[in-house]
C-alpha cells in the first residue's frame, strides 16, 4: 500500500491539508514586508536566510478576512510550479501519513474555476479534510506578475 504524507492546517477553523511533496519547510517566526501595489493574494515578502519569498494569503484566496489573529500562524514554504512561495496559514496542525484507499478526488459538483486548486478530499479519521494542489491556487495572470515582482527584486538587489 502506498502511503502519503500531508501537512493539515488551520484556516478560520476549517482543516485543510497539503500534499508533503509541495513544502520545503514550515516557519512560525517571521516578519512580512508590506509590498506595495502587490498582486492579488500577497501580503508582502519575508527574507528567509537570504532567499526572499513572497508570503500570499490563503485566507484571502478563500474569501476569508486576511488578517491572522492567532500566536501559531505559520508559513509554508512551497516550490509551487518553479516559483518560491510562502503560504500563509493560520496554524500547522500536523503532518498526517494517509493511505490511498483514504483519499478521493474532489467531487465533480463541488469543483470549479475557482475551487480548481482542491483536488482531493482526505478521509482523517471521523474528518474530511480538503487537500490543496499548490501548483494550482494561483491563477496563471497572478504567477506572472508574482513571477515579474520577483524579477524585479532581484534585479535591485544586483544594483
Amino acid at each position: 500500500m502506498e502511503e502519503l504524507k500531508y501537512v493539515v492546517f488551520q484556516l478560520d477553523g476549517q482543516k485543510y491539508g497539503m500534499d508533503l511533496k509541495y513544502i520545503n519547510g514550515i516557519e512560525h517566526d517571521y516578519f512580512i514586508i508590506p509590498v506595495p501595489n502587490a498582486p492579488e493574494g500577497i501580503k508582502g515578502i519575508i527574507n528567509l536566510r537570504g532567499a526572499v519569498i513572497p508570503v500570499y494569503s490563503l485566507r484571502e484566496r478563500f474569501g476569508m478576512n486576511r488578517e491572522i489573529t492567532n500566536p501559531e500562524k505559520s508559513l509554508l514554504i512551497t516550490n509551487s510550479s518553479g516559483t518560491l512561495l510562502a503560504y500563509e496559514v493560520d496554524a500547522v496542525l500536523d503532518i498526517e501519513q494517509m493511505d490511498k484507499k483514504n483519499i478521493n478526488h474532489m467531487p465533480k459538483v463541488a469543483s470549479n474555476e475557482e475551487t480548481i486548486f482542491m483536488e482531493e478530499v482526505l478521509h482523517i479519521g471521523s474528518e474530511i479534510v480538503i487537500a490543496i494542489n499548490a501548483d494550482k491556487v494561483l491563477s496563471d495572470d497572478v504567477r506572472v506578475m508574482i513571477d515579474q515582482m520577483i524579477a524585479e527584486n532581484e534585479e535591485e538587489n544586483k544594483a
